[in-house]
Formats: structure tokens, C-alpha cells, sequence
């Protein structure tokens, strides 16, 4: 199930997603799920295989559903990154889920 369309009130606190997510049956249910444990950081971009982006990143929020963060890079630069958390995080009845 699309973690957008079946969601409701999503916001980052630190690196935990926060939502209120619809059931099979359309009951909502708060759920969480931390993002840092989902996306690593290869050299400045979101890296969907890694893990613990957040220890080399700047500041970090939402846009809608896009994650947006200044991410280090190899030389030590930053750089602005983002990726939209439908492209990995789904609901699966009620709960958030790497998709």
C-alpha cells in the first residue's frame, strides 16, 4: 500500500517518521519508523542500501514526503540531498514499512 496515500499527518521528528496509517479495514493506527536504520550516505546522496545517514548529515526535515538533508561528502563538503519517501516506505495495515 503507498505510504502517502494511506497515511495521514506524517512529520520527522529527529530521524523517526511519524504517521497516523490507515488499516485493510480503514482504521487508523500511529505508527513510526526510523529512517536512519533505512538510508545510508554515499558521498552526498541517499543511499537506499546503507544505513545511518544521519552521523554524516546536516539539517534534515520533510518537504511533503521528500526527505530533504545537506549531506557530507567524501572531501568533507555538504550537500543538499533528497529522496521521496514513497520510493521506500510503505504502510503495510497500518504500519510503516520498508516497501
Amino acid at each position: 500500500m503507498s505510504f502517502s496515500s494511506s497515511s495521514q499527518n506524517y512529520r520527522l521528528v529527529g530521524t523517526i517518521l511519524h504517521a497516523q496509517c490507515h488499516d485493510r479495514h480503514g482504521n487508523l493506527h500511529n505508527a513510526e519508523l526510523d529512517l536512519n536504520h533505512l538510508l545510508g550516505n554515499n558521498d552526498g546522496h541517499f543511499d537506499i542500501s546503507g544505513r545511518h545517514f544521519h552521523e554524516s548529515s546536516g539539517i534534515c526535515g520533510l518537504n511533503g514526503t521528500l526527505l530533504v538533508a545537506t549531506l557530507r561528502r567524501g572531501d568533507g563538503s555538504f550537500r543538499d540531498a533528497l529522496i521521496d519517501l514513497n520510493e521506500f516506505v510503505g504502510n503495510d495495515n497500518g504500519r510503516l514499512v520498508r516497501a
